[in-house]
């Protein structure tokens, strides 16, 4: 029998392979299994005697330390998949997951940031940064996120060619590896058409790179966790709660003002590159209010004023 990491190691390369899974979501089951193998460890339990009771137990634990129930339904069905690989490469005779019901995720209404939060992290977002280059590079991930909805992955990860002439949409890949379009406003375009003519002009080593957002690190593009630490420091400066601000709050905000504003959710879906709809109806919360004011000034009876009987 391979060793657990091993066996973990094959299990990933061989979905990644066969559903064509990006790197994140890779990264995220090699996390799973490893915590999973922490709890074998301690239990003193090898591959082939893990029982169903086993795995129930490791996820009362996972509970009783406070994880998610989408974070347990997400682990719950890397270790059901991992198994199922086992089983189907020989390594073992049967699937101690099958009879194991998949949790229920539970849909969170997202929180998202108003209008007016979004103008103040656009007008601060040029205030932070080393020279004008990083402010101005800072500007435009600002004004890209909210102008497009797109992932973090996929927005520091651009590419220059993306921008050539003036393009109202752009391809990106997406999750899966899936090509989508998405749209560039008027500003946003013009931000980055400055930030590339900085760019150009300050002639460092990275104006050479293939990416809109060269740097230093190992993949060679601004890394998402910097990314993260920007936009916290864009908001201490707009006077904003930084723990309520990330990245992922303005892919939020771009849908639910879309929605907010008249788009169609099926729209909004192909925006997002969500491959249910479903995953897109979390937003619809935000139509709520504008429902109940539009009931309450145009039905024929919520203005008028009844004597008891």
């Amino acid at each position: 029998m391979k060793k657990l990491h091993n066996l973990s190691s094959d299990f990933v390369l061989s979905i990644v392979t066969e559903k064509n899974m990006s790197l994140n979501t890779a990264a995220s089951y090699e996390a799973d299994l490893k915590i999973f193998f922490s709890f074998m460890k301690v239990q003193d339990l090898g591959i082939a005697s893990i029982r169903k009771t086993n795995i129930s137990n490791f996820f009362q634990i996972q509970r009783e330390r406070g994880f998610s129930d989408n974070t347990i339904s997400r682990r719950l069905s890397t270790i059901k998949q991992f198994f199922k690989f086992l089983v189907r490469e020989g390594f073992i005779d049967r699937n101690p997951c099958e009879d194991i019901k998949s949790f229920k995720k539970a849909k969170k209404i997202p929180s998202f940031l108003s209008e007016k939060e979004v103008l103040k992290l656009l007008n601060f977002a040029g205030s932070v940064g080393k020279d004008n280059l990083e402010r101005i590079r800072n500007k435009a991930l600002i004004e890209i996120l909210y102008a497009s909805g797109m992932r973090v992955s996929e927005l520091v990860s651009l590419k220059k060619s993306a921008f050539t002439g003036s393009p109202e949409l752009i391809f990106i890949k997406g999750k899966g590896n899936k090509e989508r379009l998405v749209p560039i406003s008027k500003i946003a375009l013009s931000v980055i058409k400055n930030y590339l003519a900085e760019l150009k002009r300050t002639n460092t080593e990275f104006y050479k790179s293939d990416y809109l957002f060269p740097s230093r690190s190992k993949s060679g593009h601004l890394n998402r966790e910097r990314f993260f630490l920007i936009i916290k420091e864009i908001a201490n400066i707009a006077g904003l709660n930084a723990g309520n601000i990330s990245p992922h709050k303005i892919r939020h905000a771009f849908a639910s003002h879309l929605l907010s504003n008249g788009a169609d959710l099926r729209v909004i879906q192909t925006l997002l590159g969500h491959k249910n709809l479903s995953t897109t109806e979390i937003y619809t919360h935000v139509l709520d209010e504008k429902i109940i004011k539009s009931v309450q000034e145009n039905h024929p009876f919520a203005k008028k004023k009844f004597k008891s009987l």
